[in-house]
């Protein structure tokens, strides 16, 4: 059986990976039949993953993938652009040619799957992707303390409101990928100021996609 923690860790990966995209509905008999255990420690979960805006309740009582507002999602891509920019800077005095090697696997994966909308069981695999090649740079930093920042930010309702995103017509989508490519540039360059300066303007112009396709715009 598994524990609330477990369930709640489980809900966020898949939230996190667009398996559950903003305003799904988590039906707690659903879940404890899957996770077959009983509906308490789903209850559980759900109130804690409740506390931290991941998911909400409705006028009815539904429990939902939380659908941010334009407002936190400005505020919360504020903030990375700041901290994910510092953490690329930081990367430069410590990425080495093998951590290159493996951001530009991830890239070419992200790159793939994004022009595809590839979907799978697991979610968006350009989301997963996208995450993979973000992760990379802020663990390369070698700055726990912001690395842990940045995550509590991913893990928030925001980061899901990213799946907004894969609505994009291609010449925006191309721009994004191209965006990455400068970010890895500049690492290879080992040049702190130009990777600083991509990421931040990746970041800020990711913020302005998923404002654009927001749902409720």
């Amino acid at each position: 059986m598994r524990s609330s923690t477990e369930i709640a860790d489980e809900i966020l990966r898949r939230i996190q990976s667009g398996h559950y995209r903003p305003g799904d509905s988590l039906s707690q008999y659903e879940l404890a039949e899957e996770f077959q255990t009983s509906r308490t420690p789903v209850r559980e979960a759900l109130r804690f993953l409740e506390a931290r805006r991941v998911t909400s309740l409705t006028k009815t009582g539904r429990t939902i993938v939380a659908i941010p507002s334009a407002k936190s999602i400005r505020e919360a891509f504020q903030i990375r652009a700041e901290l994910e920019g510092l953490a690329a800077q930081l990367a430069v005095d410590w990425i080495k040619d093998s951590d290159l090697e493996v951001l530009m696997q991830h890239q070419s994966d992200y790159a793939r799957t994004l022009r595809t909308r590839v979907r799978s069981e697991e979610g968006s695999e350009w989301l997963q992707h996208n995450r993979s090649f973000h992760d990379l740079i802020t663990i390369t930093s070698h700055n726990e303390r912001l690395h842990e920042l940045i995550q509590e930010l991913q893990n928030d309702s925001v980061s899901s409101a990213l799946s907004f995103a894969s609505k994009m017509p291609p010449r925006l989508m191309e721009e994004n990928i191209l965006e990455h490519e400068a970010i890895i540039a500049a690492l290879a360059d080992r040049n702190g100021t130009a990777a600083r300066e991509a990421m931040t303007e990746h970041v800020a112009k990711t913020m302005n996609l998923v404002l654009d396709w927001l749902p409720e715009r």
